[in-house]
This record gives structure tokens, sequence and C-alpha cells, in this order.
């Protein structure tokens, strides 16, 4: 299955903007293993005098050889240095040129001096010329350490991009023949990384790809969580402990502890390099104002989630093909449940940017405290306006629909917030009589919608 490059227009313009400046520039582009920054790159220079090179963990005498070397070839040039400094006192002759050093992180590892250096190379050497030196890195951690107050590059960068996955909507440009149910299955396996698309044939049913990819010990997608946290961490079993304990409910830092026997006082730093590497994140209540008590951690994307909750428990039995995707469609249909809260999260605010919701809101979040939780809240925080969502994997009767509002207004007289006017509202999977709902004044959607959604009446 061939896939086109798609959903990076924005990150593309941003460089094209810079690029058309015609004068010097570092950019800092990152993000997560997998995330397309490569592909990125490539289609913005391949129309453009441009120079790419990938670093590798080797010693930098070894590294500067073969750029150079590389640098020679592409150019048909004969360029003699010594050292990093000296060879970029020569680049900045070629006039307008895109310089990529892609996972600059390897050098960073290899020689902490490397900073230092590309301070002085750009303070001395590029700052004044019309080189536009671009540093990719999936170390999420050394990348935005080279913006921290304390780093040699710090403010000498002129740009930076992070790249994140490819929202949900997005993955009917790359499986166009998929239903929007079809989607939040295959959203809930490999969510929006876009090197896993590739391993999905849309020719096939999602069920077929899962099985195909995931319960195939030959298959990528089978061992690629393991080998991102073998490729970053030093202790990758400690992480890949505290990855299935969130995953599995233990979301707070006593609950992780007494799951993984890691002593709690060790927690805090495995937790904040999971942050740094975006595998997981801290929630809190949207209306929590001091976020000290209440986090909880979760798994940030769904293809660990997955992962973790249907693969990595049961490998022993895959590895002898004693176990298929099959055994898991109940679980699967549950699971899926969280993969469309956070669907319905996105939907949200599609609509909001689309003025297709009767306010405009500045804040969403889900909403808990003890026993209750409500799913999805949008608020403007100056109008003071609200909205409460209850968000169902389920085909909702009419009846079901009404009593899952009435529930959810009950709900929301436990929240701690003043507003000038509510709204209340649900998406399903399905919801019937709908229109009847909304003339009730509801905020009723389901996946029909997600086409082509009703603006509701104000």
């Amino acid at each position: 299955m061939i896939l086109k490059f798609i959903n990076r227009e924005g990150e593309l313009k941003a460089l094209e903007e810079l690029y058309i400046q015609n004068r010097a520039h570092l950019i800092l582009i990152y993000g997560r293993r997998r995330i397309g920054k490569t592909e990125l790159i490539k289609q913005f220079i391949k129309d453009k005098p441009s120079f790419y090179f990938l670093a590798r963990k080797q010693p930098i005498e070894l590294e500067l050889n073969r750029l150079i070397q590389n640098f020679n070839r592409k150019f048909n040039v004969f360029i003699e240095a010594h050292s990093l400094e000296e060879f970029f006192e020569k680049v900045k002759d070629f006039g307008r040129l895109v310089f990529v050093i892609d996972e600059f992180p390897y050098w960073v590892e290899e020689d902490k001096s490397i900073p230092s250096v590309f301070q002085y190379i750009w303070d001395e050497i590029l700052k004044d010329s019309q080189i536009m030196l671009i540093l990719l890195g999936s170390s999420i951690s050394t990348m935005e350490s080279l913006m921290s107050y304390k780093n040699p590059l710090y403010g000498r960068r002129t740009a930076q991009l992070k790249l994140s996955p490819i929202g949900f909507f997005h993955l009917k440009e790359v499986f166009p023949r998929y239903s929007w149910d079809e989607l939040v299955k295959v959203y809930g396996c490999i969510d929006g990384i876009p090197a896993y698309f590739q391993h999905f044939d849309n020719s096939l049913s999602v069920e077929e790809n899962i099985e195909r990819n995931f319960y195939n010990k030959v298959s990528i997608l089978y061992e690629d969580a393991e080998r991102l946290l073998k490729d970053e961490l030093r202790e990758p079993i400690d992480y890949l402990n505290i990855l299935k304990a969130i995953n599995e409910g233990k979301t707070k830092l006593t609950e992780i502890a007494n799951e993984t026997k890691i002593a709690i006082t060790n927690l805090p730093k495995y937790l904040k390099t999971l942050e740094t590497l975006d595998l997981v994140y801290k929630e809190f209540p949207i209306t929590q104002r001091e976020r000290r008590k209440f986090g909880v951690y979760r798994v940030k994307d769904f293809y660990y989630r997955f992962w973790l909750r249907f693969v990595y428990p049961y490998k022993d039995d895959i590895e002898i093909g004693a176990i298929s995707f099959e055994d898991f469609r109940e679980d699967f249909n549950k699971y899926l449940g969280e993969v469309f809260e956070i669907v319905a999260r996105q939907f949200l605010i599609k609509l909001n940017i689309e003025s297709k919701l009767p306010f405009k809101f500045t804040k969403i979040g889900r909403w808990w405290d003890k026993e209750k939780e409500i799913d999805l809240v949008i608020i403007n925080s100056i109008t003071h306006e609200a909205g409460f969502f209850e968000v169902k994997w389920k085909e909702l009767s009419y009846k079901d629909a009404i009593k899952i509002l009435k529930e959810l207004k009950e709900k929301r007289k436990s929240i701690k917030i003043n507003t000038k006017a509510e709204h209340y509202g649900l998406i399903a999977k399905h919801a019937d009589r709908k229109e009847e709902l909304r003339e009730k004044g509801y905020l009723v959607f389901d996946l029909s919608d997600f086409t082509s959604p009703q603006q509701p009446q104000p």
C-alpha cells in the first residue's frame, strides 16, 4: 500500500515562510519516533538546494569524515576540514542552502561539547549567511534541553517545531475505503502514527489487519513498542512495567508503585521520562485550577494502549500460535469506548473551529470527583458558557439517550462552576431520533455527523 504524504500542510507552510526570508535560520524539529519528521523534511527540501545527513552513534571524528565525504559527493566538490567549525566555514559560501542533520541527539550523546560547538558555528559562522540549518531529533528530552536556559544553544534557534500524531479525522485521507466505525478501530490500534499507516491495507478488513500485524511475531507492530523503549532507555523493563500498570488502571503513584514494586520515591523520575518521550501524560479534572491533587496518569497513544492490553501479556501464546485477535473481539469493543472518548474530543474541537456549536469554547477536558465522572466538558472562560457531554460507543435508542442526558444533568450539579448558559449533549456510535433530541435543545451527534455535522440551533 502506497501512502501519500498527508496533513503536514501547516508545518510545510511554516517552513516555506522561513525559507523565503532568504536569511540564516537555526530550526529544531523533534517528536517521538515514527512520527514523520524525516518525511516532512524530505517533502520540504525536494525542490530546493539542500543537503540531508543522517547522524549515527559513533565517534564525532568518524562522523565528521562521513559528513565531508557525503557533502563532497552530493555537490561534486572537494572540501577538506579537520573540525566541524572548519567544515561549516566552507559550507557558508554555498549561498542559499537547507542543511539538515537528522538524529542530532546522537551527536550530543556521543560528545557533550557538541552544543557548544554549534553555538560557535551559529554565532561566528552561519548567523549572517544564507544557510538554513535544521536539526532533527527523536530524543525529545535532548532536543528540548537544547532550548533550556543553561544550554549553549539557548536563544540561538530561530524556530522550533514539535510534531504530533495525525489527528483522527485525517485518517479518512489515508484509508478512504473505511467507514468512520472502522476508522475508530484503526485509530485504537495505531493512533495517528504515520510510520504505522503503511502496515495497514484498507483492501482488507480492520480485523484482518490487526491479526496480520499484531498476532504475527515477524511483524513490525508486534515488536515496535518494546524496540522503541530499548532504543531510548537504559531500563526498558521497568518503564514497560510502569506503562502496563497505568494502562491497567493504576493511575496514581501509590498504585503504580504497588503494582511495579518500584520505590515510590523513584517513580516521579521514571514518569517524567515517559512524559518527555510523549508516552504518558498526567490528566486533571477540567475545573481544577491548582494542579496538585486528583491528577491521574494515562498512556498517551493508542498504539501502546492496544499493544499493552492485547499483545504484550500474551506474547508467549502468540509466539506458538495459540492465540489470535478473535479471542479478544468482545474486550476490543469495550476498549473502543475509551478510544471513542478521544475521537469525540477531537470532533468537538473540529466543530469549535468550524463554529458549529452554540458557543466557542476555550477549554475542553474530562471532569471527575470520587465516583462521578463526565466524559467531556467544554467551557468558555470569558463568556462563562459551558457544555456537558457523555460519550457512548453504543447504538442508543431514544429512551436510552433521554436517560443518559437526565443522569448527565444530575451529575453536573456536583461540579463547582458558575455559568451564564449551559448545554447538554451526547456523542454516540448511533443515536435514534436524533432530530427530536436536538429539537429539545440537546447537542446530539453520532458517526453520521462526522462527515457533515448539522449546525445546532443557538
